[in-house]
């Protein structure tokens, strides 16, 4: 061998690729293992972070945006004549022009519900005798029933009263 190729052997053994065989590759295979380990892990990492298991992609709260109550206003429903329950062989009926006192917000609401609004009570007051309606006892009971009614029918509104208009029983 000349003194030029012993240079280059030594070259070699210096960079790591000569001398011994098998060590260099030994260590690229490492290296090329630990680095798509590291990948799999960051993006595996990455895809759970942004899925929410880590609660990294947090939902946002909707902002609840609160319409002011307003001053109170009246709705006045149609006339409603109805026939009560009866009690012995004379049939009764009953004339009522009810308002609804409600804030300014639910009052879309409650145009919007009306005519259900109205059909409960029609089945309410039918449910009811002269007797149960008659007298002071009784409008507060139907007051207390057309609460009720509104309530059951548009969820939790604030329903400042009721007032009657006219309430007839013939």
């Amino acid at each position: 061998m000349s003194d030029e190729e012993d240079e280059i052997d030594e070259d070699e053994n210096e960079d790591g690729n000569g001398g011994e065989k098998g060590a260099g590759g030994g260590k690229k295979k490492l290296f090329l293992i630990i680095g798509a380990v590291v990948v799999l892990l960051g993006g595996g990492g990455a895809g759970a972070y942004f899925m929410g298991v880590f609660g990294g992609s947090e939902q946002k709260e909707e902002e609840v945006v609160e319409i002011p109550a307003g001053p109170p206003v009246y709705h006045e429903f149609p006339q409603l004549v109805v026939d009560l329950k009866k009690k012995g062989n004379r049939t009764n009926y009953i004339k009522l022009k009810v308002v609804v006192e409600i804030v300014t917000r639910d009052l879309p609401l409650l145009q919007a519900q009306e005519l259900k609004i109205v059909d409960k009570m029609q089945g309410y007051l039918r449910s009811q005798t002269r007797e149960d309606v008659a007298g002071g006892p009784g409008t507060e009971r139907m007051r207390t029933g057309i609460v009720d009614i509104v309530r059951d029918v548009m969820g939790e509104v604030k329903v400042e009263g009721v007032l009657f208009r006219e309430i007839l029983l013939q």
